[in-house]
């Protein structure tokens, strides 16, 4: 998001308008070097929808059922009187932000859906019958995800048909998401100054998984990581740590056992946990979009190893820019490899770093955002 700010600042005044979980504290107000005109942001009630709300769903069959119906006539009602003037060009955040705000007919508009949810919420339906559901429970949530992956297509197909364009950040989210004319502008990271990365493994060996952990995909892979890959990799490298950087649930807070098992809670600066990594993980069973957080080690020099879910939707090569698994037993050996082989170390980060410096870093995303804008407003 910050990236798009820059980049529309840099073709205009820009105003942004947020809208917030009334229960969210992890958020920081827009950097001052952006310069932006106008900044307003709300709270709202997302709850999950009540049994209330299943009418409404029912009677609203293109709604996706994470959809917070309660929070639409705040939003409505705030960006009525927020919104003023002439706008050239009005880019949503997601398509929540563009069903919660009506949309409003200001200006031509784009939608960056980030992800493409009916992909995601698919595999992670997968994932959960392979392991823990099963009879009757099995069958009712098999019936509501064909059900919300239907609603995500036709909400795909209602902005596509209701917008100047829909923005995805990768080839094959393009496809998922079904919609005629889509537009790819990727992912990115800035360029850090210098990279904290290191081919020198610490005693003892530092791994680090980063992101909001409170969201599912994460919150997954996490579990994932600490119950079946870590016991392997322990069993290789008796010593190693393993950091879980990033806001967690308190469900999450069982899997704590430092100094083998350390989750940190919301840090200040990121920059400091890359610091000692000597390894950055990317354990993700379900996804969509791509990962920042490998686009974040690349920019600063550090190994990776991912399952391949983790690194969809990237122009990676396994086996040059990192690693993949897509068993805890291969996960586990791979991240040994990578602490162990410092020759490897350095040929994977070189040619990560390359690729990261040619696609992903923020400046050129920033032109592919800024000739999108320019050609829907014709400026």
């Amino acid at each position: 998001m910050a990236t798009t700010l820059q980049a529309l600042r840099r073709c205009g005044p820009v105003e942004l308008f947020t809208a917030v979980s009334a229960t969210r504290r992890d958020f920081a107000p827009p950097p001052p070097d952006l310069a932006l005109d106008r900044v307003e942001r709300i709270a709202i009630d997302d709850r999950p929808p009540g049994a209330g709300d299943l009418a409404r769903f029912v009677a609203r069959p293109s709604d996706p059922f994470e959809m917070a119906l309660r929070a639409r006539p705040t939003v409505r009602a705030a960006l009525a009187r927020f919104a003023s003037g002439h706008y050239d060009l009005v880019w949503y955040f997601q398509a929540h932000a563009w069903v919660l705000s009506g949309p409003p007919r200001l200006a031509p508009s784009v939608v960056d859906l980030v992800d493409a949810e009916n992909a995601k919420i698919e595999a992670e339906a997968s994932v959960a019958r392979r392991e823990r559901q099963t009879g009757l429970r099995r069958l009712a949530k098999r019936a509501w995800t064909v059900e919300d992956v239907r609603r995500w297509g036709r909400l795909h197909r209602r902005i596509g048909a209701a917008t100047s364009a829909v923005v995805v950040c990768s080839e094959l989210d393009a496809r998922r998401a079904g919609i005629a004319g889509i537009r790819v502008i990727g992912n990115d990271y800035p360029v850090p100054h210098p990279p904290v990365g290191r081919l020198e493994v610490s005693s003892p060996p530092v791994v680090v998984f980063q992101g909001t952990l409170r969201y599912s995909p994460n919150a997954d892979a996490v579990r994932y990581l600490v119950d079946d890959i870590g016991p392997r990799l322990r069993a290789l490298v008796p010593d190693v740590q393993v950091r879980l950087v990033g806001v967690a649930s308190k469900a999450l807070a069982e899997l704590a056992d430092p100094p083998a098992v350390t989750l940190t809670g919301r840090v200040p600066d990121m920059t400091a946990e890359l610091a000692r990594a000597d390894l950055v993980v990317i354990p993700l069973r379900y996804a969509s979009g791509t990962r920042i957080k490998i686009l974040e080690a690349f920019a600063h020099r550090i190994p990776v190893v991912s399952t391949s879910v983790g690194a969809e939707g990237l122009a990676v090569r396994p086996g040059r820019h990192l690693l993949v698994a897509d068993d805890p037993e291969a996960f586990a050996r791979a991240c040994a490899e990578l602490l162990r082989d410092a020759a490897l170390r350095r040929s994977l980060v070189d040619e990560a770093h390359a690729l990261y410096l040619e696609r992903y870093q923020s400046s050129r995303v920033e032109e592919e955002v800024m000739a999108l804008a320019r050609e829907l407003t014709g400026r």
